[in-house]
């Protein structure tokens, strides 16, 4: 017993040796296996894993789809992170204590490629169906006319529209004045899936209804969408979703003509669905699927309300490949956004001697604009890093922002107060704007700058616009 107590000790710091020169801070260096022969109990506080999942990773080594026997000996989790085994046979008992500093470590996993995947509703009136089918049918060589395989179904099996168009085509289709005010959007729902990984998206409840008297039945009143997506290994601008299966239900309560509550459903489901990046895939209803009305108001009907039967679905889905290390960039350039970092004192060291007007380095704006992975909108603006001091860095800077003008004011109302230093390095990140400016076809936003508790300051007027996401110049 003395011989694999000796052996193992020697194992193990070997591999503590190992483990402490990784240039990992978060991974631990496994710990001791204490043993007392006498009352045959070995212990081990796992450092990096649960002791759960020390034992199963262990277990799927030694004991793969069997069970230990008592006479056998016993592995016990005694809490969170401790457990005792031990074993009458020597050779076994040699092995599972070899396996543990080889166990628990952390997770070394390579990450797999996304996929974006963006599901927008929309209720439309029956005009604004009209007004969007000549829309998208108007040109002769409109890439709506290439009708989608999806196959359709709803409550009373009839089918509607399906059409695969271009992505920025849609928006501009979409954003026309005609559609615009005979449309809704209901949701839109993005999803980052991991290449080959299943969709499973619900949000709803289930709704009890009496169809006939004494019969209760459990509707879904809510969004379904199901599927695996999978990034085509020759081209990755191209996704399939297999198996694709989207369903939306929605109340309908009891009125007049009807003594109970609906649900009625819009399901979509196609075995496998094609999504190439920049196209998005179009399906709308024919059936009323939902009644609503959308109340506008207008400067021209002086307050009065103009009411519209939103009676129609249309569900719009797209998808874009992303890969892993693009994602983690994307993400650490909005973390660094966030941050309030410093420079170095090496940068400080470099810094120029001469000085720089106030005035001239808040002037020195740098707007900037993209979207995020998730599909998040990111304005914001930097003040230029050359006009860096050691005199001026430390400066506090009382911002104003603003969107619109005095007879049509934006969404947009931000105040803050950073320094120099921050503006330069993290900049500041705008507030979302709201949908009524990203529907202009340019949105007038106004910085204004000024010293903290000092007098002057500089006023700049930036131009947005939303369809290109790029600043005006």
């Amino acid at each position: 017993m003395k011989s694999w107590v000796i052996l193992f000790s020697l194992i193990l710091t070997s591999s503590m040796l190992a483990y402490a020169d990784s240039d990992s801070d978060i991974q631990r260096v496994p710990g001791k296996v204490e043993c007392n022969t006498e009352v045959m109990r070995c212990t081990y506080t796992a450092q990096n894993l649960t002791a759960k999942d020390l034992v199963a990773r262990i277990n799927a080594v030694i004991f793969p789809g069997s069970i230990l026997s008592p006479s056998e000996g016993y592995i016990n989790i005694e809490n969170l992170k401790k457990i005792n085994f031990y074993f009458t046979n020597e050779a076994l008992m040699q092995r599972f204590i070899n396996l543990i500093p080889l166990m628990d470590v952390i997770d070394d996993f390579s990450p797999v490629s996304l996929v974006q995947l963006t599901t927008e509703i929309y209720s439309l009136s029956n005009a604004g169906f009209t007004e969007l089918q000549a829309q998208l049918t108007a040109t002769e060589n409109n890439p709506a006319t290439d009708i989608a395989t999806s196959i359709i179904t709803s409550i009373s099996g009839t089918a509607g529209m399906g059409l695969k168009i271009g992505t920025n085509f849609l928006s501009s289709v979409l954003g026309s004045k005609k559609v615009k005010e005979e449309s809704s959007m209901v949701t839109t729902v993005t999803q980052l899936i991991p290449n080959m990984a299943g969709i499973n998206f619900s949000h709803g409840s289930k709704i009890y209804i009496s169809p006939t008297a004494g019969v209760v039945k459990d509707e879904f009143a809510g969004l379904n969408i199901n599927g695996t997506v999978s990034i085509s290994a020759s081209d990755s601008d191209l996704v399939l979703v297999k198996d694709y299966a989207f369903s939306y239900g929605v109340l309908i309560p009891a009125d007049v003509t009807t003594k109970n509550d609906t649900v009625n459903i819009l399901s979509i489901s196609n075995p496998q669905l094609y999504l190439v990046r920049g196209v998005s895939s179009l399906i709308v209803s024919s059936l009323s699927t939902k009644d609503s009305t959308k109340t506008e108001y207008s400067a021209l009907n002086f307050g009065k309300s103009k009411e519209k039967m939103m009676s129609k679905i249309m569900v719009v889905t797209r998808a874009e490949s992303i890969g892993f290390k693009e994602y983690i960039q994307d993400m650490k350039k909005i973390r660094t956004l966030d941050l309030h970092r410093e420079f170095t004192q090496d940068e400080k060291d470099h810094f120029p001697n001469d000085e720089v007007n106030m005035e001239d380095l808040l002037n020195h704006i740098k707007p900037y604009s993209f979207f995020s992975t998730s599909g998040d909108r990111i304005l914001g603006f930097t003040l230029d890093k050359k006009d860096a001091r050691v005199s001026n860095i430390n400066k506090n800077i009382e911002i104003s922002i603003k969107s619109g003008g005095f007879f049509s004011p934006g969404s947009l109302k931000q105040k803050t107060i950073l320094s120099v230093e921050n503006l330069m390095l993290s900049g500041i990140k705008f507030d979302s704007l709201s949908s009524k400016d990203i529907d202009k076809t340019k949105v007038k936003i106004t910085v204004k700058l000024k010293p903290f508790n000092a007098n002057g300051g500089v006023t700049k007027v930036l131009y947005y616009n939303p369809e290109t996401n790029k600043f005006i110049e």
